[in-house]
């Protein structure tokens, strides 16, 4: 059940008065059909080649592209809540998760639609698709995803004599690597390259705590005291945090809260040597790799020892269909457009996002010249969902995380003191009257 305030903000009445009329402009001829997503001026473009290839099928068919920058979840599900949807929604298992969505059951499940659209889903990646499946239902077509990676600086690797390693790589080796790339080069005492960053963003540091054998929830989802404050958990933290306060192979400026693109800047310019990131980091750096500035290489997340096993977090973007769409099998069958090979194939040349459809991207991976995409294919293998995919209330634990890394590193607090208490906070946060169950 959803509750609404009877007292709604001016932005809330506005967002309902502007998006109303917009569902109501169908004529004898034309239908409208209006499409939310969120979306950067390349991607748009890219998108609008994939609607007009819709349109080119359906004559009778008129598409509105939103993208929406700021408060998508809120605005999205205004829109449902009064009345006036947009018939495709893009969906993801993080910021924007599905997760509330499906639980609140505003969605269509568009496996009842299977067969009437052709759509075959097992063409798609398994470990993508679960991520939108719940027990008896598919609540959104998957459009792409991204696991989590290593992209190392080969450039520096040669200056320092420091071999690549292959994919069986161990957390040992990371930090033996780490430290043979922090060096003071000029003699003043300070470093002038460091070996890795060390961001406090919750969905980058989440697979080094499977790694660990740890986890953040419990397997219902429902508690983190226990797991979040487990001795395996603890250790993938104190394993990262000491990167900074130990070893120091990260570079100050890096958890100090800098602008993000400085990352980037001081990977191409050889200053950092590893940096852990998703596919979505090849668009802002593929220009250089092509002009011959910097070499690069991908590595998977190292394993937490040789006996351990491979692991990664996948994050997912997907196509839904609200349940209160005036035209429910149009709306499913543009969102099955928008998934489909076809489409898939188009953003690839963008390379935001990793495809879902698994021979979209094996083609994409046959003809990488650089033998990038080989790396993002055996980690498409090892990866688990992350928390969002299930947790409806995920965005409001999430937001918590950060703070443990500020605290220990910053502030110098003992990792289990501040995970223990971290956990009872989102203890709190789970254990909410309005909360509902996961399907994790």
């Amino acid at each position: 059940m959803i509750r609404i305030r009877r007292h709604r903000s001016p932005l809330a009445i506005a967002i309902v008065i502007a998006i109303v009329p917009a569902c109501t402009r169908d004529t004898a001829d034309v239908t409208v059909l209006r499409v939310m997503a969120w979306a950067g001026p390349a991607e748009r473009a890219i998108e609008q080649r994939i609607l007009d290839a819709f349109r080119a099928r359906h004559p009778e068919v008129s598409i509105e592209y939103e993208s929406i920058i700021s408060n998508y979840r809120e605005r999205l599900l205004t829109s449902i809540v009064a009345g006036s949807p947009p018939d495709v929604a893009l969906l993801d298992n993080g910021s924007y998760g599905a997760a509330p969505f499906i639980a609140r059951d505003l969605l269509v499940n568009v496996a009842a639609y299977l067969e009437r659209i052709d759509v075959d889903t097992s063409a798609y990646y398994p470990e993508v698709l679960q991520i939108f499946r719940r027990p008896g239902g598919l609540y959104a077509f998957p459009k792409d995803f991204n696991p989590i990676v290593v992209y190392c600086n080969l450039d520096l690797f040669d200056e320092v004599g420091v071999p690549l390693p292959g994919r069986d790589w161990t957390w040992s080796d990371f930090l033996s690597i780490a430290e043979r790339l922090t060096r003071d080069v000029d003699g003043d005492g300070r470093n002038d390259t460091y070996g890795t960053l060390v961001r406090r963003v919750f969905y980058l540091w989440q697979p080094w705590v499977w790694a660990a054998g740890g986890d953040v929830l419990s397997p219902d989802g429902r508690r983190a005291s226990g797991y979040l404050d487990s001795p395996e958990t603890g250790s993938a933290i104190r394993f990262l945090t000491d990167l900074v306060t130990v070893h120091e192979v990260v570079p100050s400026v890096d958890v100090q809260r800098l602008p993000t693109g400085i990352e980037r800047n001081y990977f191409l310019t050889g200053r950092i040597g590893m940096v852990t990131s998703g596919h979505w980091w090849l668009p802002s750096i593929r220009r250089y790799i092509d002009e011959g500035k910097v070499r690069v290489a991908v590595l998977p997340l190292p394993r937490y020892d040789q006996d351990s096993e491979p692991i990664t977090v996948l994050y997912a973007a997907g196509w839904a269909v609200p349940h209160n769409t005036r035209h429910k099998k149009l709306a499913v069958e543009l969102a099955a457009h928008l998934s489909s090979a076809e489409a898939q194939r188009m953003r690839a040349e963008y390379g935001l996002a990793i495809p879902a459809i698994r021979a979209v991207h094996e083609d994409l991976a046959a003809s990488d010249p650089y033998g990038l995409e080989d790396a993002f294919l055996f980690a498409a293998r090892h990866g688990r969902m992350s928390w969002g995919s299930t947790v409806e209330e995920w965005a409001q634990v999430e937001v918590q995380m950060p703070d443990i890394f500020d605290r220990v590193i910053f502030a110098g607090q003992p990792v289990d003191e501040v995970t223990a208490d971290i956990a009872r906070r989102i203890d709190a946060i789970l254990a909410s009257p309005s909360r509902g169950g996961t399907d994790r």
